[in-house]
């Protein structure tokens, strides 16, 4: 009786382990953001930063982050994978979202979007290969889904990792995507090699395309160290510069000013991602904080 306790044990032990392979803490996928500007390209962030637990079940806090130099939103999602399934949590329940299993000609439902009849929407597979990522083979699922109309879903989703287009379907005419890259302390750096604009500088996942000079130089503005111990430095501010520290519950937990000190003190924080946000007459930007 005890061996076949400790076998289940050891059986809801794994299995808790590999629900948890996708968007493993500290993975960051990487997504080109359209702008309400035609001239200027961002890009976007979703970023796995800690387990929780919503309605009991374990599953991973991600960050989304948008930006439009001037403004940022922070969206907060909450994803869990079980086998090869993977589900997001909205509208008080859990709903699938990927399922890396199918095979070709398997049809996944995805019933928590419309289409423009109403209907759920459905993600066929037509076909199924391997892509190596890493010298890592991981399988591809080439896929049809969205009505042409309302919602869209891009064209292949890779393992481990989701759509080359974006994390979520997307509206139609939408800013968001493709995936430009995809980072994790397993995987390391993986290029999208089905982004439309492939020979641009891929290595910078964060690059800003803009004809703008003033712009790109805020995108110069960063800290450092960081991973940080405590204490950073700002750098590249010229001017006085209001700033807010903020967790990843969105709470401004440090505010203040930098004048002819750019150093600031967080050491009195638990480890873990924060945010700071910069603003003067001229700009308004959001960078990330380690504190190790």
């Amino acid at each position: 009786m005890k061996k076949t306790v400790f076998i289940i044990i050891l059986l809801a032990a794994t299995l808790q382990s590999y629900a948890q392979d996708f968007a493993p803490a500290g993975a960051i996928w990487h997504y080109t953001q359209g702008t309400i500007n035609p001239d200027v390209t961002s890009f976007k962030t979703i970023e796995s930063v800690s387990d929780t637990t919503i309605n009991g079940v374990q599953c991973m806090k991600m960050i989304e982050v948008e930006r439009y130099f001037d403004t940022t939103k922070v969206i907060y999602h909450y994803m869990y994978s079980e086998n090869d399934s993977v589900f997001f949590f909205a509208d008080s329940g859990f709903h699938l979202l990927y399922d890396f299993g199918a095979d070709a000609g398997d049809t996944i439902i995805l019933d928590y979007f419309s289409t423009y009849d109403g209907t759920p929407l459905k993600m066929i597979v037509d076909s199924v290969g391997t892509i190596m990522v890493n010298n890592l083979e991981r399988k591809i699922q080439y896929i049809t889904c969205g009505d042409g109309m309302v919602i869209e879903f891009g064209k292949q989703v890779i393992e481990g990792i989701g759509s080359t287009l974006f994390m979520f379907p997307v509206l139609d005419g939408s800013l968001d995507g493709p995936l430009r890259c995809y980072q994790d302390s397993t995987t390391g750096l993986f290029l999208n090699p089905f982004h439309p604009d492939y020979g641009w500088n891929h290595q910078d996942c964060e690059e800003i395309i803009t004809g703008t000079e003033e712009i790109k130089n805020r995108e110069t503005i960063s800290v450092f160290p960081n991973p940080t111990e405590g204490v950073f430095s700002i750098k590249n501010i010229d001017r006085e510069t209001a700033y807010k520290i903020i967790d990843i519950n969105g709470k401004v937990i440090k505010r203040g000013v930098i004048r002819k000190s750019k150093e600031i003190n967080i050491g009195e924080f638990s480890k873990g991602i924060y945010f700071i946000e910069l603003e003067n007459e001229s700009m308004l930007i959001v960078r990330k904080i380690i504190r190790k």
